[in-house]
């Protein structure tokens, strides 16, 4: 039901894009009604690299001039089916986008920020903190820039993690694994994962006992290669196992693995809907979900999953979020409104000018995100940033 009656009828529609480094951009899109109210969403898709703007566009064309009560009328006005979305990873992210944005304009007609609008949405009592604790991902910040490759030495890990911890930071993650990719050429350990290995235990050395290193395996292995894997990232102090497979794709390869590891299983970074991650927990293929705002329907799919899965497996949810501020941002509103209990994900050192993006500006200090007392999201993608360092378009 909506709150008190408000409705947002959006009637014009825009794109603008933040050039990053190398192939890296953050796209975002802004729903405007004619009273000054400006939703805003991202839909950078960077596993996928496909421009979503157009799907986006077609969407938003059944939502001109429609009085919409809740982020859900955009799957409503759509006539599209859960089935639809957990299938087709360019239509989530457009419905993801749309989602956040129409939450982010109801919230600022409520006049409240949105992590209040969440928790009022569904009778959470109690309020929530305003200061959300991240943890680093340093593999961002390793990729190739605009001049090329960057080092990817185990000294090259070992520097950005003393970064991360010298900015207070207590948990770190790592991708490292770029040698690897099954099927193998033999059984047993993968001669490929030796380097990876290399560069967590140099990170490991630098971050210590008492502070966690978090490693993401981009589904490089199979079920083997895992299973010889696990006991490797034991002994080299790894925190988690994050996505050996694809939880989606094969959830019998990863329910084995899980089965039979001592490390925590996380992953579905890519999954749509609390239906979905609700079904990976019950069948026990993970330990962790990962949703990703713009991915998993939005800041309000995202709460109702951290709220749902927390109150039946605790500490079970970590939110995914190696990409711009906004998702940051909305992924931090959904993350303080369900009550994290594992830190945020926060793609660290891609670019020194990151905070400069919003407005006002993203601020992160000592590990921790402060959210805005501004209404709806509470910053925007300042006209700024995008007049210097990238682009504006409608579709």
């Amino acid at each position: 039901m909506p709150i008190s009656g408000e409705w947002f009828t959006p009637t014009g529609l825009n794109f603008n894009a933040i050039h990053v480094r190398a192939k890296t951009e953050w796209v975002h899109l802004a729903l405007s009604d004619g009273n000054g109210i400006v939703g805003q969403g991202e839909i950078t898709s960077t596993q996928l690299a496909r421009d979503v703007a157009p799907v986006v566009a077609r969407l938003a064309n059944n939502l001109r001039g429609r009085r919409l009560t809740d982020d859900t009328d955009v799957i409503t006005f759509n006539n599209l089916s859960v089935e639809q979305l957990e299938e087709d990873q360019n239509l989530a992210t457009a419905v993801s986008g749309l989602r956040c944005a129409v939450a982010d304009a109801l919230s600022q007609l409520l006049q409240v920020p949105m992590v209040d609008y969440l928790r009022e949405l569904y009778d959470h009592e109690g309020k929530a903190d305003r200061r959300v604790q991240l943890y680093s991902n340093i593999n961002r910040s390793m990729l190739p820039d605009d001049n090329g490759a960057v080092d990817r030495s185990p000294d090259s890990f070992a520097e950005m993690a003393q970064r991360a911890m010298e900015d207070w930071f207590t948990t770190a993650k790592c991708a490292p694994f770029d040698e690897a990719r099954a099927p193998f050429s033999k059984t047993g350990l993968p001669r490929e994962a030796e380097m990876g290995l290399d560069r967590i235990r140099a990170a490991k050395a630098i971050i210590g006992l008492d502070r966690k290193l978090l490693v993401d395996c981009h589904s490089r292995f199979d079920l083997e290669s895992a299973l010889a894997l696990e006991p490797e990232l034991r002994q080299a102090g790894a925190g988690w196992f994050e996505e050996p497979v694809d939880p989606i794709k094969f959830p019998d390869d990863l329910r084995e693995i899980r089965n039979k590891a001592e490390l925590p299983i996380a992953g579905a970074e890519l999954g749509y809907g609390v239906g979905l991650f609700t079904k990976l927990m019950e069948d026990d293929v993970l330990d962790i979900v990962m949703p990703d705002v713009k991915f998993c329907g939005g800041p309000v799919e995202a709460y109702l999953i951290g709220r749902e899965l927390e109150a039946r497996w605790e500490g079970s949810v970590s939110m995914h979020c190696p990409s711009g501020p906004l998702s940051l941002l909305a992924s931090a509103h959904a993350t303080a409104a369900f009550g994290n209990k594992i830190p945020l994900e926060h793609a660290v050192y891609e670019v020194e000018w990151r905070h400069e993006v919003l407005e006002p500006f993203e601020n992160v200090s000592k590990g921790f995100l402060e959210l805005p007392d501004e209404p709806g999201l509470g910053a925007r993608v300042d006209p700024v940033a995008i007049a210097f360092r990238g682009r504006q378009w409608t579709e």
